[in-house]
């Protein structure tokens, strides 16, 4: 019997919780939210031809969702369904089953994601368009069976599903690459740490030759590095070169069989591999990982298991007080938009906070009832109300904490010493 040739392509399910993530990017930027329930082939081809491999280092070979599922609620949602059933997608009625318009989108879309896991045909990657953090049982059963996955996250629920998924969509990523807003446009500037567009390399004969194709690899990566403004994770870092070099030079990046592989080849004073999970390229001279003089050894477990910003008492002091003075100036300003405001506001004041860091803070403060833009919020009691979010999340992870450890991390968050 003939051997089995490899796989062409990818094969792909995605499954879209449209209210989940409507909403959820129509608080953010409502031109987003309008982009996505509308246009929905252009975000589907994205994640065919431009998002790449879930996992760093597997094959970069075409994927194809073959299987395209939207759940909506018919009443509100139902005007949108036309543009999902031209884009290929089956769309299931999920009436709100509650007054409080909880519907039944999560048990439809977990009982079609096992039934794809024994499908006939072997699905390779599964995509779950929903910021939900209930799906991580399903996500781990994906992984027994060795099918990769990717999920959008926002806030919080991206430290509960790193784990489990091979791939986390940062919403801010959803929105500039999938949907293709420009900053102007959705009030964003950078997908998950700063990254720099990559400038169109053409192919050249001498690509052939495994030294060039070696060093046009490798500058890309450096002029990465060079231009951000904070760590790059390893994600990020390859879908950039492979955007710069172009994909068949990163078939086996040249022969070192993986990107992880090949930038540890590389390493040099100005640039360093932090192997730790995700993965981080850096400058040590110019970016910095953690801060551990300022923020106790909890800091970094509590960090680890529920993504609470890993920054320290004075950057903490520093973003608190930005926001505190921005929600007071501009209570009308997108949050997206205010991101951003907030971010050069902390640089003025003397400390670098990245965008996903200020987005984790104000979807904290939103998931505890706090709209930071009132003025009676000044930054201590903002800080005191995100302080208990991230204690709450330590709590709902089962992640046992004693008083004094507690106390620890209200004060590396409060900086009440």
């Amino acid at each position: 019997m003939a051997e089995a040739q490899p796989a062409s392509y990818r094969r792909a399910a995605l499954f879209v919780d449209f209210e989940n993530v409507y909403i959820g990017l129509r608080n953010s930027s409502p031109d987003a939210a309008a982009a996505f329930a509308t246009d929905p082939g252009r975000w589907v081809r994205w994640m065919e031809q431009d998002l790449g491999p879930f996992r760093v280092d597997d094959d970069e070979v075409p994927r194809v969702l073959l299987r395209r599922i939207c759940y909506l609620e018919p009443s509100h949602s139902g005007r949108f369904r036309s543009y999902f059933t031209r884009a290929g997608f089956r769309v299931v009625d999920c009436p709100s089953l509650t007054s409080m318009g909880k519907n039944s989108a999560d048990i439809h879309m977990v009982l079609d994601i096992l039934d794809t896991l024994t499908h006939p045909t072997r699905f390779d990657d599964f995509v779950v368009l929903s910021t939900d953090a209930d799906f991580t049982p399903v996500f781990m059963r994906l992984r027994e069976h060795d099918r990769t996955s990717a999920m959008l996250v926002s806030g919080p629920t991206a430290a509960a599903l790193q784990s489990v998924c091979d791939f986390a969509i940062p919403d801010i990523m959803f929105i500039e690459e999938a949907l293709g807003l420009s900053p102007s446009q959705a009030g964003v500037d950078q997908v998950r740490t700063p990254v720099p567009q990559p400038r169109a390399t053409a192919a050249a004969p001498s690509d052939r030759d495994s030294d060039s194709v070696r060093n046009r690899l490798e500058a890309a990566v450096r002029e990465l590095v060079a231009q951000s403004t904070a760590p790059v994770d390893l994600a990020s870092a390859a879908h950039y070169v492979r955007k710069a070099v172009g994909r068949e030079a990163t078939t086996d990046w040249a022969g070192a069989g993986g990107f992880k592989q090949f930038v540890a080849a590389i390493q040099s004073d100005t640039l360093v591999l932090e192997p730790r999970h995700p993965g981080w390229l850096f400058d040590p001279a110019r970016h910095e990982l953690v801060q551990p003089a300022s923020a106790p050894e909890i800091a970094e477990r509590v960090s680890r298991v529920v993504g609470a910003p890993l920054i320290g008492t004075d950057a903490y002091r520093a973003l608190f007080r930005s926001i505190a003075d921005e929600g007071r100036a501009n209570p009308a300003l997108p949050q997206a938009q205010a991101e951003e405001v907030i971010r050069e506001a902390c640089g003025r004041r003397g400390h670098t906070v990245t965008r996903s860091a200020i987005h984790f803070v104000l979807i904290g403060l939103k998931y505890s009832g706090v709209d930071w833009r009132e003025a009676r919020h000044d930054a201590a009691s903002l800080a005191s109300e995100f302080a208990g979010n991230v204690l709450r999340l330590t709590v709902n992870a089962r992640m046992e904490l004693t008083e004094a450890e507690r106390a620890a991390v209200r004060a590396w968050i409060q900086d009440e010493h």
